[in-house]
């Protein structure tokens, strides 16, 4: 599983085939097909394993029903820090081109609706309101994953959590727009 991540992190998906990652593990293909059926099994059962672990990160999050604020800085903070502990396990779920798993899948949908599901759990500041139609979901999806994406291919110095509030920040001006003024009142 280090193999394929390091494969498909650094060289893309293309390179990881079967013998590159056992090359690349020091074991022979038979090893490989002791745990998996074949090489969509492996990808599909990696890719799955570690988007549920970065979710169970974000569910506990959810559960705690912070300060919007709070929330939005806390979820940068809890993706970046997954990115610095394990850049090759984000790389393949998030960055690799083209996806392991293609669109639609039930495990990119699982962080968007937590994500929504946080903002549902949380009060926008006075004269706020959130922003939730999908562009804005998707706007703020390339925000968070471009501070990891500069950094795994080398423009960007990390780690990651150092650009937690500057990105917090962006995302906050993003997601939050000026609440609509009462109908009938004269603007200020």
């Amino acid at each position: 599983v280090l193999a394929l991540l390091e494969i498909v992190s650094t060289e893309g998906l293309q390179a990881a085939s079967v013998r590159a990652v056992t090359r690349r593990a020091g074991c022979n293909e038979a090893i490989l097909y002791q745990h998996f059926k074949n090489k969509d099994e492996m990808l599909r059962e990696v890719f799955a394993e570690i988007m549920t672990s970065m979710a169970e990160d974000k569910e506990g999050l959810v559960e705690e029903h912070p300060q919007l604020t709070d929330a939005v800085t806390r979820w940068v903070e809890t993706t970046y820090s997954f990115y610095d502990q394990h850049p090759d396990a984000f790389a393949y779920v998030l960055l690799a081109s083209p996806p392991v798993v293609r669109s639609p899948s039930p495990l990119y949908g699982r962080m968007t609706r937590l994500f929504e599901e946080l903002l549902d759990r949380t009060e926008p500041p006075a004269g706020k309101v959130l922003a939730r139609d999908p562009v804005v979901l998707n706007m703020f999806r390339g925000q968070l994953l471009g501070i990891p994406r500069a950094i795994h291919f080398g423009s960007l110095e990390g780690p990651a959590i150092r650009h937690t509030a500057q990105v917090s920040k962006a995302i906050l001006d993003l997601i939050l727009t000026d609440a609509p003024s009462p109908s009938g009142s004269a603007p200020d």
